[in-house]
Protein backbone atom coordinates (compact mmCIF):
# COMPACT_ATOMS: atom_id res chain seq x y z
CA UNK A 1 0.00 0.00 0.00
CA UNK A 2 1.71 2.90 -1.41
CA UNK A 3 0.71 6.54 0.35
CA UNK A 4 2.03 9.92 0.41
CA UNK A 5 1.86 12.23 3.51
CA UNK A 6 1.69 16.44 2.88
CA UNK A 7 3.64 18.63 5.88
CA UNK A 8 1.51 21.47 6.47
CA UNK A 9 3.46 24.86 5.24
CA UNK A 10 4.69 27.11 8.19
CA UNK A 11 2.75 29.80 7.17
CA UNK A 12 -0.50 28.59 8.80
CA UNK A 13 1.73 26.71 11.53
CA UNK A 14 2.61 29.91 14.05
CA UNK A 15 5.11 29.62 16.48
CA UNK A 16 5.48 26.20 18.44
CA UNK A 17 2.41 24.77 16.28
CA UNK A 18 5.16 24.69 12.82
CA UNK A 19 7.11 21.93 15.08
CA UNK A 20 4.34 20.14 16.37
CA UNK A 21 2.28 19.86 13.48
CA UNK A 22 5.57 18.39 11.50
CA UNK A 23 6.03 16.08 14.36
CA UNK A 24 2.10 14.73 14.28
CA UNK A 25 2.62 14.02 10.51
CA UNK A 26 5.95 12.32 11.00
CA UNK A 27 4.75 10.02 13.36
CA UNK A 28 1.59 9.22 11.64
CA UNK A 29 3.98 8.23 8.82
CA UNK A 30 6.18 5.83 11.03
CA UNK A 31 2.96 3.86 12.43
CA UNK A 32 1.96 3.59 8.98
CA UNK A 33 5.33 2.11 8.17
CA UNK A 34 4.71 -0.08 10.89
CA UNK A 35 1.61 -1.54 9.22
CA UNK A 36 3.21 -2.22 5.91
CA UNK A 37 2.54 0.93 3.82
CA UNK A 38 5.06 2.68 1.79
CA UNK A 39 5.31 6.22 2.84
CA UNK A 40 6.41 9.13 0.97
CA UNK A 41 6.85 12.82 2.89
CA UNK A 42 6.31 16.28 0.79
CA UNK A 43 6.03 19.74 1.50
CA UNK A 44 2.39 21.58 1.11
CA UNK A 45 4.79 24.17 -1.32
CA UNK A 46 5.14 21.02 -3.66
CA UNK A 47 1.52 20.58 -4.06
CA UNK A 48 0.18 20.65 -7.51
CA UNK A 49 4.34 20.91 -8.41
CA UNK A 50 5.46 17.46 -7.99
CA UNK A 51 3.95 14.50 -8.99
CA UNK A 52 1.64 12.51 -6.64
CA UNK A 53 1.86 8.66 -7.65
CA UNK A 54 0.24 6.94 -4.84
CA UNK A 55 -3.66 6.40 -4.62
CA UNK A 56 -4.19 7.51 -1.40
CA UNK A 57 -2.96 10.73 0.22
CA UNK A 58 -2.94 12.10 4.19
CA UNK A 59 -2.45 15.89 4.38
CA UNK A 60 -2.33 18.51 7.00
CA UNK A 61 -2.68 21.07 4.11
CA UNK A 62 -4.49 24.35 4.89
CA UNK A 63 -3.48 26.46 2.40
CA UNK A 64 -6.09 27.18 -0.58
CA UNK A 65 -3.70 26.75 -3.08
CA UNK A 66 -2.76 23.44 -2.46
CA UNK A 67 -6.14 22.53 -1.04
CA UNK A 68 -7.24 23.15 -4.85
CA UNK A 69 -4.79 21.61 -6.19
CA UNK A 70 -5.61 18.38 -4.39
CA UNK A 71 -9.51 18.66 -4.96
CA UNK A 72 -8.56 18.76 -8.43
CA UNK A 73 -6.40 15.40 -7.99
CA UNK A 74 -9.90 14.31 -5.44
CA UNK A 75 -11.93 14.74 -8.74
CA UNK A 76 -9.98 12.15 -10.46
CA UNK A 77 -10.04 9.58 -7.80
CA UNK A 78 -7.25 10.40 -5.19
CA UNK A 79 -8.21 9.66 -1.69
CA UNK A 80 -7.25 12.64 0.19
CA UNK A 81 -7.34 12.58 4.40
CA UNK A 82 -8.47 15.37 5.30
CA UNK A 83 -10.43 15.90 2.10
CA UNK A 84 -9.28 19.63 0.50
CA UNK A 85 -13.50 20.05 0.66
CA UNK A 86 -13.42 19.48 4.16
CA UNK A 87 -10.53 21.55 4.98
CA UNK A 88 -11.85 24.47 3.49
CA UNK A 89 -15.27 23.90 4.68
CA UNK A 90 -13.08 25.06 8.49
CA UNK A 91 -12.59 28.04 7.08
CA UNK A 92 -14.41 30.39 9.29
CA UNK A 93 -16.90 31.76 6.91
CA UNK A 94 -17.51 28.58 5.30
CA UNK A 95 -18.17 26.85 8.57
CA UNK A 96 -20.71 29.72 9.20
CA UNK A 97 -22.08 28.75 6.01
CA UNK A 98 -22.25 24.91 6.47
CA UNK A 99 -23.73 24.85 10.04
CA UNK A 100 -26.00 27.69 9.92
CA UNK A 101 -27.02 29.60 13.39
CA UNK A 102 -29.95 26.99 13.51
CA UNK A 103 -27.60 24.40 15.25
CA UNK A 104 -27.48 25.50 18.55
CA UNK A 105 -24.39 24.02 19.61
CA UNK A 106 -22.31 26.97 18.01
CA UNK A 107 -21.40 30.01 19.59
CA UNK A 108 -23.60 32.63 17.77
CA UNK A 109 -21.53 34.38 14.99
CA UNK A 110 -21.75 36.68 12.45
CA UNK A 111 -19.81 37.43 9.12
CA UNK A 112 -18.66 40.98 8.06
CA UNK A 113 -16.44 42.42 5.42
CA UNK A 114 -13.69 44.10 6.75
CA UNK A 115 -14.57 46.96 4.47
CA UNK A 116 -18.04 47.31 5.23
CA UNK A 117 -19.14 50.60 7.11
CA UNK A 118 -22.24 48.56 8.74
CA UNK A 119 -23.29 48.83 11.86
CA UNK A 120 -21.99 47.53 14.49
CA UNK A 121 -23.93 48.48 17.40
CA UNK A 122 -26.42 45.10 17.24
CA UNK A 123 -23.72 43.32 18.32
CA UNK A 124 -22.60 44.71 21.27
CA UNK A 125 -24.54 44.05 24.31
CA UNK A 126 -23.70 46.23 27.57
CA UNK A 127 -21.08 45.36 29.23
CA UNK A 128 -20.34 41.99 26.81
CA UNK A 129 -17.21 41.16 24.73
CA UNK A 130 -16.53 39.56 21.55
CA UNK A 131 -14.20 37.85 19.74
CA UNK A 132 -13.20 39.32 16.25
CA UNK A 133 -11.49 36.10 13.95
CA UNK A 134 -10.22 36.33 10.32
CA UNK A 135 -12.48 34.53 8.36
CA UNK A 136 -10.21 32.55 6.10
CA UNK A 137 -7.77 30.22 7.31
CA UNK A 138 -7.26 29.84 11.19
CA UNK A 139 -4.93 32.39 12.81
CA UNK A 140 -1.72 32.64 11.57
CA UNK A 141 0.04 35.51 13.17
CA UNK A 142 -0.76 37.73 16.45
CA UNK A 143 -4.22 40.23 15.02
CA UNK A 144 -5.67 37.52 13.44
CA UNK A 145 -8.31 36.56 16.48
CA UNK A 146 -8.94 39.36 19.00
CA UNK A 147 -10.87 39.96 21.96
CA UNK A 148 -13.01 43.08 21.89
CA UNK A 149 -15.25 45.07 24.28
CA UNK A 150 -16.40 47.75 22.11
CA UNK A 151 -17.30 49.11 18.76
CA UNK A 152 -14.67 51.17 18.64
CA UNK A 153 -11.90 48.56 18.95
CA UNK A 154 -13.93 46.25 16.60
CA UNK A 155 -13.69 49.45 14.06
CA UNK A 156 -10.11 48.77 14.71
CA UNK A 157 -9.31 45.34 14.68
CA UNK A 158 -11.55 44.87 11.13
CA UNK A 159 -9.27 47.90 10.25
CA UNK A 160 -5.97 46.36 10.90
CA UNK A 161 -7.25 43.00 8.98
CA UNK A 162 -8.26 44.93 5.92
CA UNK A 163 -4.94 46.46 5.61
CA UNK A 164 -3.77 42.96 5.93
CA UNK A 165 -5.89 42.05 2.58
CA UNK A 166 -8.30 39.61 4.83
CA UNK A 167 -11.37 40.51 3.08
CA UNK A 168 -13.94 38.76 5.99
CA UNK A 169 -14.16 38.57 9.27
CA UNK A 170 -16.25 36.46 11.96
CA UNK A 171 -17.30 38.28 15.24
CA UNK A 172 -18.14 35.55 17.63
CA UNK A 173 -19.95 36.43 20.63
CA UNK A 174 -18.24 35.98 24.19
CA UNK A 175 -19.17 33.03 26.10
CA UNK A 176 -18.15 32.74 30.09
CA UNK A 177 -17.61 29.75 31.04
CA UNK A 178 -14.36 27.07 30.66
CA UNK A 179 -12.49 26.93 27.75
CA UNK A 180 -12.22 23.33 26.44
CA UNK A 181 -9.42 21.98 23.51
CA UNK A 182 -11.29 18.51 21.79
CA UNK A 183 -9.41 16.40 20.09
CA UNK A 184 -10.68 13.16 17.97
CA UNK A 185 -10.67 10.71 15.13
CA UNK A 186 -13.95 10.14 13.22
CA UNK A 187 -14.76 6.33 13.25
CA UNK A 188 -12.41 5.51 16.35
CA UNK A 189 -12.52 5.43 19.78
CA UNK A 190 -9.84 8.34 20.16
CA UNK A 191 -11.43 11.37 22.16
CA UNK A 192 -9.43 14.07 24.11
CA UNK A 193 -10.20 17.03 25.59
CA UNK A 194 -9.14 19.14 28.51
CA UNK A 195 -9.25 22.70 29.99
CA UNK A 196 -6.91 25.25 28.41
CA UNK A 197 -6.19 26.61 31.98
CA UNK A 198 -4.84 23.04 33.11
CA UNK A 199 -3.88 20.47 30.54
CA UNK A 200 -4.12 18.61 33.45
CA UNK A 201 -7.45 18.49 33.93
CA UNK A 202 -10.20 17.15 31.62
CA UNK A 203 -13.70 18.49 32.79
CA UNK A 204 -15.95 15.39 33.46
CA UNK A 205 -19.38 17.36 32.11
CA UNK A 206 -17.32 17.08 28.82
CA UNK A 207 -17.77 13.72 28.02
CA UNK A 208 -21.18 13.58 27.15
CA UNK A 209 -20.36 16.70 24.37
CA UNK A 210 -18.61 14.38 22.03
CA UNK A 211 -21.73 13.02 20.15
CA UNK A 212 -22.64 16.43 19.47
CA UNK A 213 -18.91 17.81 18.63
CA UNK A 214 -18.94 14.59 16.27
CA UNK A 215 -22.33 15.80 14.61
CA UNK A 216 -20.65 18.88 13.72
CA UNK A 217 -17.58 17.60 12.49
CA UNK A 218 -19.31 14.51 10.23
CA UNK A 219 -21.21 17.83 8.95
CA UNK A 220 -17.89 19.59 7.87
CA UNK A 221 -16.41 15.97 6.31
CA UNK A 222 -13.29 16.01 8.47
CA UNK A 223 -11.91 12.68 9.65
CA UNK A 224 -9.31 13.89 11.60
CA UNK A 225 -10.28 16.70 13.77
CA UNK A 226 -9.98 19.32 17.06
CA UNK A 227 -11.92 22.42 18.23
CA UNK A 228 -12.15 24.72 20.79
CA UNK A 229 -15.85 24.63 23.10
CA UNK A 230 -17.05 26.55 25.96
CA UNK A 231 -18.45 24.79 29.38
CA UNK A 232 -20.45 26.85 30.72
CA UNK A 233 -21.55 27.14 34.31
CA UNK A 234 -24.90 25.03 33.92
CA UNK A 235 -23.26 22.38 31.86
CA UNK A 236 -24.16 23.24 28.20
CA UNK A 237 -21.60 23.15 25.06
CA UNK A 238 -20.76 26.16 22.99
CA UNK A 239 -18.26 25.23 20.00
CA UNK A 240 -16.20 27.68 19.61
CA UNK A 241 -14.09 26.32 15.87
CA UNK A 242 -13.67 23.03 14.55
CA UNK A 243 -10.43 22.67 13.11
CA UNK A 244 -8.66 20.05 10.46
CA UNK A 245 -6.11 17.78 11.86
CA UNK A 246 -4.67 19.61 14.81
CA UNK A 247 -1.19 18.72 16.59
CA UNK A 248 -2.39 16.42 19.14
CA UNK A 249 0.96 17.59 21.05
CA UNK A 250 -0.37 16.38 24.59
CA UNK A 251 -0.86 12.79 23.17
CA UNK A 252 0.88 12.32 20.17
CA UNK A 253 1.70 9.04 19.97
CA UNK A 254 -1.60 8.17 21.01
CA UNK A 255 -2.98 10.22 18.13
CA UNK A 256 -0.70 9.02 15.73
CA UNK A 257 -1.51 5.27 16.33
CA UNK A 258 -5.37 6.18 15.90
CA UNK A 259 -5.01 8.52 12.83
CA UNK A 260 -2.65 6.21 11.50
CA UNK A 261 -5.27 2.90 11.91
CA UNK A 262 -7.87 5.03 10.45
CA UNK A 263 -5.92 6.16 7.07
CA UNK A 264 -4.70 2.66 7.04
CA UNK A 265 -8.61 1.26 7.02
CA UNK A 266 -9.65 4.49 4.75
CA UNK A 267 -6.72 3.52 2.28
CA UNK A 268 -7.38 -0.11 2.30
CA UNK A 269 -10.68 0.06 0.89
CA UNK A 270 -8.90 1.03 -2.21
CA UNK A 271 -7.53 -2.58 -2.37
CA UNK A 272 -10.34 -5.46 -4.05
CA UNK A 273 -8.21 -8.14 -2.69
CA UNK A 274 -8.42 -6.70 1.13
CA UNK A 275 -11.36 -4.73 1.13
CA UNK A 276 -12.71 -4.00 4.60
CA UNK A 277 -16.67 -4.30 4.99
CA UNK A 278 -18.36 -0.83 5.71
CA UNK A 279 -15.41 1.54 4.62
CA UNK A 280 -15.56 3.83 1.85
CA UNK A 281 -13.13 6.28 0.32
CA UNK A 282 -13.04 9.54 1.28
CA UNK A 283 -13.86 10.84 -2.03
CA UNK A 284 -16.93 8.76 -2.37
CA UNK A 285 -17.81 10.05 0.91
CA UNK A 286 -17.90 13.54 -0.32
CA UNK A 287 -19.51 12.62 -3.38
CA UNK A 288 -22.60 11.65 -1.70
CA UNK A 289 -23.22 14.39 -0.17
Amino acid sequence: MRLTGILRDPTFSPAQHAENDRLILELTAEQLRRRGCRVDLMQEAEVGRRCIDSPAVFSMCQGPRANHELRKLERRGLMVINSPVAVQSCYRVNLLRILGQHWAVLAPMTMVDTDSAADLTSLFAPGEACWIKRGDVHATQQGDVVKVCSIEECGQVLAGLRFRGVAQAVIQRHIKGEVVKFYGVMGNSFFRFYSERDRKVAPVAFWSARSTVEKLVDRVGLLVYGGDAVLTEDGQVAIIDINDWPSFACFRADAADAIAERIHQQAASLLPERKVSGLVGISAYHSRR
